[in-house]
């Protein structure tokens, strides 16, 4: 599978850096992750450095991490375009993080859960590598089990580097079988328009036809929980996600 996300994130990477990031939602994560004076925050599956930068205004230093190597390649241009100095960035696996124990004051990732086939072992990476009293971020969508049985058939076609979608108790469990503590819960959700979603797809050949049809059929039904409108002639959808952060035991 990691390979497969390589895959799809090299090519992704440009589109993806360019897609909405949502700010008032970034700051959502940063805050519940405790980013304000944090001597150090790591942002794994950092992507193209969007939750990163926008840390790096609130914490001393930042690093981020992504398995691809294009994305920490975009993550280095925004931050050279924003004139930020406290960042170092690394390339490497969110279920094997190269840190030792304890290394952060705060740690964040979003958007990285779906992509794993063994998320319970990258959320103990991200406890292990927090220091005690530190808090854990994760943000990702999140929807329930029917819902999400349909979405999954579909993105699994639009990205094959795409796992499951988890359910809010699937996160929940995943955060405290990980050790963090104290959870404390936000949600949000954004709209992207379909055809810009899909100019920053690289699916298997044939499947974009398919992904279309899939999204075409759901308008009105909502089987995939995204709920699907026209506007403007513009098919459009909302992914909810949720925030879930929790404190590292002494």
């Amino acid at each position: 599978m990691s390979a497969v996300v390589v895959d799809q994130f090299t090519r992704q990477a440009a589109s993806f850096a360019r897609l909405p990031s949502h700010e008032a939602a970034t700051e959502l994560l940063l805050d519940l992750a405790g980013a304000d004076g944090a001597g150090r925050l790591l942002d794994v599956a950092c992507g193209p450095g969007m939750v990163a930068c926008a840390a790096a205004r609130r914490a001393r230093h930042v690093t981020g991490i992504d398995l691809t190597p294009a994305m920490i390649g975009q993550a280095r241009e925004l931050q050279a375009k924003l004139g930020l100095a406290n960042l170092d960035w690394r390339v490497g696996e969110a279920t094997a993080l190269p840190f030792e124990d304890d290394a952060f004051d705060a740690v964040t990732t979003r958007y990285s859960a779906h992509h794993l086939p063994d998320p319970d072992v990258a959320f103990a990476e991200l406890r292990r590598v927090a220091r005690p009293g530190a808090r854990v971020a994760i943000a990702d969508m999140v929807l329930p089990a029917r819902e999400a049985a349909a979405y999954d058939r579909m993105e699994r076609l639009r990205d094959p580097s795409h796992v499951r979608t988890l359910q809010r108790e699937q996160l929940a469990a995943l955060a405290t079988g990980a050790g963090l503590r104290d959870l404390r819960w936000a949600d949000y959700r954004f709209t992207v328009d379909l055809e810009r979603l899909m100019r920053a797809s690289f699916p298997n050949a044939g499947d974009a036809e398919r992904v279309r049809a899939l999204f075409e059929a759901d308008v009105g039904a909502d089987r995939m929980g995204l709920g699907l409108r026209r506007e403007g002639g513009t098919l459009t959808l909302t992914y909810p996600v949720a925030i879930v952060a929790g404190t590292k035991a002494a």
